[in-house]
């Protein structure tokens, strides 16, 4: 298969400290290594190979021999959350020489599960996102296709995209939920991640999801937490620093990849007409902005503003930008009506509404209109948080 060179730059940072690389199952971890770390690396194992786990069980301690002596450079454990264990002969060789690792994994919850305490943090966390636009834009890509196949790498590149996508979501019930003890919960899950990716963007409601699924609320939170554990999911904490209106304390929830959240939601390419559209217009923006802070590895976090009145802001950076996501081909007074009420809380220095128009524009109150690809062209030059 095609390899599409990363955004992520994570080479330097490995002469300087050990790095656990953290991100969903097939977003490309393995491959990455393979291409651009594992010629340089000292050593490059994975705990996905049935006979190096077994050697491992056998023999916690092996890594250490396996460097036979070797002092300086940087070793590579794949998979690592399928062999806790390793993590304290790994911290050994940390405090007895100038080795550092990358740790890959695929559930921080197999980790905590385990007791681990992620070498006491001496080693970074960076997230491995699924393909971003940097890493395609010479494709000439418009939204339907993205919303078709995601930006999972096999299913981007795949004719049988949506089979790539339905094995994805199946091998995710097999592969992390039964792995997690929730077996005989099984099918009740199945149907929570259906409802869960169906909710996609929309403010969370715990009591609404028990109701439907017939589980309990504590259960639902339970299973929500699973889906940020496993890289599926994050939270979107709401923007809460404003003085002029009063606004919600509710977080939205958006899946990591905008094809595997329509498979979940069983749900087809969405036309232009339907609501649908436009909510994975906005998770695909998520998409984008969250993996742009994460390979940056700003300070920068992400919130969205919504007032009790209904005003609403898709995407805020504090003190720097705020960003509404709309589908429409010619913006009006009425989107704009959210970015201009959040202007009255002086919170950010610029405002944006990312859409579908042809041409870059400025409105009379400086409000920038910039169609979707300008956007991201610009947020991969570091040209929008600046």
């Amino acid at each position: 298969m095609e390899y599409i060179r990363r955004a992520l730059e994570i080479e330097d940072m490995l002469e300087e400290s050990s790095l656990f690389l953290f991100g969903p199952r097939m977003t490309g971890k393995t491959s990455y290594i393979e291409n651009e770390l594992q010629r340089k690396a000292l050593l490059s194992i994975t705990f996905l190979d049935g006979d190096t786990l077994d050697a491992f069980r056998r023999n916690p301690v092996l890594l250490r021999s396996m460097l036979n002596g070797k002092t300086e450079g940087f070793v590579i454990v794949d998979e690592v959350q399928l062999f806790p264990p390793v993590l304290l002969d790994i911290q050994h060789i940390m405090t007895h020489s100038d080795i550092q690792f990358l740790l890959t994994g695929s559930s921080a919850r197999k980790l905590k599960k385990s007791g681990s305490n992620l070498l006491g943090g001496r080693a970074g966390i960076v997230s491995m996102h699924p393909l971003v636009w940097k890493e395609i834009k010479d494709r000439n890509l418009d939204l339907d296709s993205i919303f078709a196949t995601g930006m999972l790498p096999k299913a981007f590149m795949a004719k049988s995209y949506q089979t790539q996508l339905r094995n994805y979501v199946r091998g995710y019930l097999d592969n992390e939920i039964a792995a997690e003890g929730e077996r005989r919960d099984l099918g009740a899950f199945s149907n929570f991640l259906t409802f869960a990716a169906s909710e996609n963007t929309e403010l969370m409601n715990f009591s609404n999801v028990s109701r439907d699924i017939g589980m309990s609320a504590d259960t639902i939170k339970e299973w929500y937490q699973i889906l940020v554990d496993t890289f599926i999911g994050y939270y979107l904490r709401p923007y809460r620093k404003g003085s002029k209106r009063i606004p919600v304390n509710t977080s939205k929830f958006y899946f990591f990849d905008v094809g595997v959240a329509r498979a979940a939601a069983r749900m087809p390419v969405p036309s232009e007409t339907m609501t649908e559209y436009g909510k994975m217009f906005e998770n695909y923006i998520f998409m984008e902005l969250k993996a742009f802070i994460d390979y940056n590895m700003t300070d920068d976090e992400l919130y969205f503003w919504r007032t009790r009145e209904g005003y609403e802001v898709d995407f805020v950076i504090e003190g720097k930008v705020a960003i509404e996501v709309k589908t429409a081909k010619n913006i009006t007074n009425k989107e704009l009506k959210g970015l201009r009420a959040f202007k009255d809380e002086n919170a950010v220095k610029d405002y944006i509404i990312v859409c579908r128009e042809l041409f870059d524009r400025t409105t009379e109150d400086g409000i920038r209109v910039m169609p979707w690809k300008v956007f991201l062209n610009r947020l991969w030059n570091n040209e929008i948080f600046s």
